[in-house]
Parts: structure tokens; sequence; C-alpha cells
């Protein structure tokens, strides 16, 4: 006997795959501003050490951190965010 195809598919049945690349996206995006935080933060401080400005330095460095994050968590969702997979369809 041969098996009926259901001719609706599940919506709500995937492969898998989708899950996997949120998981991808949203470990970038705490990766890549993390990462431009503890930059900023080192970065300050060895200025601070260097000039003898403390904390000014410091927190000039989390400020740039925090700006270039954001910047680049913007960045990375407008080449993977909804509007682009859309348009790739």
């Amino acid at each position: 006997m041969e098996q009926e195809q259901d001719p609706k598919p599940n919506p709500y049945q995937t492969n898998g795959r989708e899950a996997w690349q949120a998981i991808g996206l949203v470990s970038a995006i705490g990766v890549d501003l993390a990462s431009c935080v503890v930059a900023g933060v080192f970065l300050g401080k060895w200025l601070d050490g260097l000039w003898g400005t403390a904390p000014w330095m410091l927190l000039l460095g989390i400020l740039l951190g925090l700006t270039g994050g954001v910047l680049g968590v913007v960045k990375l969702l407008q080449k993977f965010g909804p509007e682009a997979q859309a348009k790739k369809k």
C-alpha cells in the first residue's frame, strides 16, 4: 500500500535548520556586543594608566565599545534579518 501524502504542509514542522540559524544569530550578537565593550574597557584602562586620566578614558572606552557593538549588531541584523531573508527568496 502506498502512503498518502498530506496536501497541506505543516508550517510548524521544520527540519531544525531555522532553530540553529536563530541560535547562531543570537550568539553572534552577544559575542559582537561583548567583545566590543571588553575591548573598550581594556583600551580605556590602558590609556588611563598611560596618561593618568582615571576614570575618564575607561568611561570613554566603555561608551565607544557600546557604540561600536550596537553598530555591529545593526549591520549583522541588516545582513541576516527577516528583510534580507525575504529578498533571498
